[in-house]
């Protein structure tokens, strides 16, 4: 069946919806080939694929864009779509594979108006559905163009961002509480030197574990971004080690745990020395921590030529070994996680914030490095704090 087609007002609608996009020129290109397509003799052809000696240059164009483009007729068959949009899984090459979508073209043509909407797509090989926001455009002749933008990453964003608030209140939450009520044990038993002594002291750990906390927070603040960072410096690895031991010592003494530091010495890395003594010092108090009385904690430093991201470079490593209760192996890729506890009762007991493996890897990943992790329940665990190294000893 024959239809009057009209190539001005639809050259007219595609300039108007690609004034604010950054592919405009290759858009408009795609629009012009979709009219030569339509509109020889006037008569209604099917959609097919526009000549690979036309389509180079804006194809290539829209697939280097990071937003899903599509063109999709009144039947909801595609005439084309760039390679985001492929890979989001909403259409193929063909025709709009979700339903969702499809709804959505229809409201959009009924009112001739644009529309707006998030759609849930089900994530490949079981993982976790992505979240698209989709804009409906409809343009003359039947013909819509569709939007596409994975936001699952801003969603994520969004889920740490309430998780790390309803976390912050719950651990000021409970230190406060704990000296509220206490003052008012300590007020009462005014006239018991013994009980308000006692009370006092329970005052006075709660506050200074309410100050660790919030001196974890100012740091992983700092570590993240919200200071700039301090200019590199070369730091002596020994030299880290031995300021960690200092800060950690009375601890150590207290359950008779022995620090031990071995393996390479003269190595130099290049960065902040407050921040890099600050991680050593949190694997080694983690390691104090969950360690049981009699006890050794060696740190060995070594060198390692890693692969991945980090091949061809010479990184020192820091590793912290001890003797504790270990970490189940499905806990372990979660533990440099902001206020993950594998033991939470046990955590807190020490004194713990929870987030002193969160400011270790970030203080890895703000030197170039990483940390690494193995352990096993009730055979202790190593925690290998890499860096890249500035200098070696002539033997390394």
């Amino acid at each position: 069946m024959a239809h009057n087609h009209q190539p001005k007002s639809l050259r007219k609608g595609v300039g108007r919806l690609l004034t604010g996009v950054a592919a405009g020129a290759a858009f408009g290109a795609a629009a012009t080939a979709l009219m030569r397509v339509r509109n020889r003799g006037g008569a209604r052809t099917e959609p097919r694929a526009v000549p690979v000696a036309d389509s180079r240059p804006w194809e290539a164009a829209t697939n280097l864009l990071r937003t899903g483009v599509c063109l999709v007729d009144d039947h909801n068959r595609v005439l084309y779509a760039n390679r985001v949009a492929r890979d989001l899984g909403l259409v193929d090459d063909h025709e709009i594979v979700s339903l969702t979508l499809r709804a959505l073209l229809a409201q959009a043509r009924r009112s001739g108006r644009y529309r707006d909407a998030e759609i849930e797509v089900p994530g490949r090989a079981m993982g976790e559905p992505s979240a698209v926001s989709v804009r409906i455009t409809p343009l003359p002749e039947g013909v819509s163009v569709a939007e596409f933008q994975d936001i699952s990453e801003l969603h994520r964003l969004e889920r740490v961002r309430r998780d790390f608030v309803a976390n912050i209140s719950h651990e000021l939450k409970t230190p406060v509480g704990a000296m509220q009520i206490l003052a008012e044990a300590l007020k009462d038993a005014s006239e018991d030197p013994d009980a308000s002594a006692r009370f006092a002291a329970r005052i006075q750990s709660e506050s200074k574990r309410m100050n660790h906390l919030v001196n974890d927070l100012l740091e992983l603040s700092r570590l993240q971004g919200a200071e700039k960072l301090p200019d590199p410096e070369p730091v002596e690895v020994d030299r880290i080690v031995a300021e960690a031991f200092d800060q950690t010592r009375i601890a150590a003494e207290e359950k008779d745990i022995e620090l031990k530091h071995s393996g390479l010495t003269g190595a130099e890395v290049l960065g902040s020395e407050p921040q890099l003594v600050t991680a050593v010092k949190n694997l080694v108090g983690n390691a104090i921590s969950y360690s049981p009385e009699n006890t050794t904690i060696e740190v060995s430093t070594s060198v390692r030529s890693p692969t991945g991201h980090l091949a061809g470079a010479r990184m020192v490593c820091i590793a912290v070994h001890d003797q504790g209760i270990g970490i189940p192996a499905e806990e372990l890729d979660r533990i440099f996680e902001r206020f993950y506890r594998v033991d939470s009762a046990r955590s807190r007991a020490t004194g713990g914030t929870g987030l002193g493996l969160a400011i270790v890897k970030h203080v890895a990943v703000n030197h170039g490095g990483r940390v690494e992790v193995s352990s096993m329940p009730e055979a202790g665990s190593v925690f290998t704090l890499m860096l890249p190294a500035r200098s070696l000893p002539s033997d390394a």
